[in-house]
């Protein structure tokens, strides 16, 4: 039979067990190392395509209207969303609750058949 020495019998979740919020995994760390091996910088290249294409939409060789256009400008505004997860938290969605008063509900109880009586009285 085996014999269980751990000082604390409880099993569950204990404070401070884990592994510390914000702290990265190892495939993380292993994808931040590649990428500086590589010499690229994901925040660096967003930047430069954002500033590229409000370029091309300054210049004017894109006509205001044009699908061209609006995919610019979807494309630099999903950039935009993106650059700002390093910068700021994100806003959580609203939820709307309904606030209800509640009313007390009394249940009667009887041990007799007072159905035929409740009839009656109505």
């Amino acid at each position: 039979m085996p014999v269980d020495n751990r000082k604390d019998k409880r099993g569950g979740a204990r404070e401070g067990a884990g592994r510390p919020k914000g702290s990265k995994n190892i495939c993380s760390k292993d994808s931040v190392k590649k990428l500086e091996e590589l010499g690229f910088d994901p925040i660096e290249m967003m930047v430069k395509k954002y500033n590229e294409i409000q370029t091309m939409l300054q210049s004017g060789d894109i006509r205001v209207g044009s699908g061209a256009y609006a995919q610019l400008m979807a494309t630099q505004g999903t950039l935009i969303n993106n650059l700002m997860q390093y910068s700021y938290k994100k806003v959580p969605e609203k939820i709307e609750q309904e606030i209800t008063e509640k009313k007390p509900l009394a249940v009667k109880l009887s041990f007799k058949d007072d159905t035929k009586d409740a009839k009656e009285k109505e």
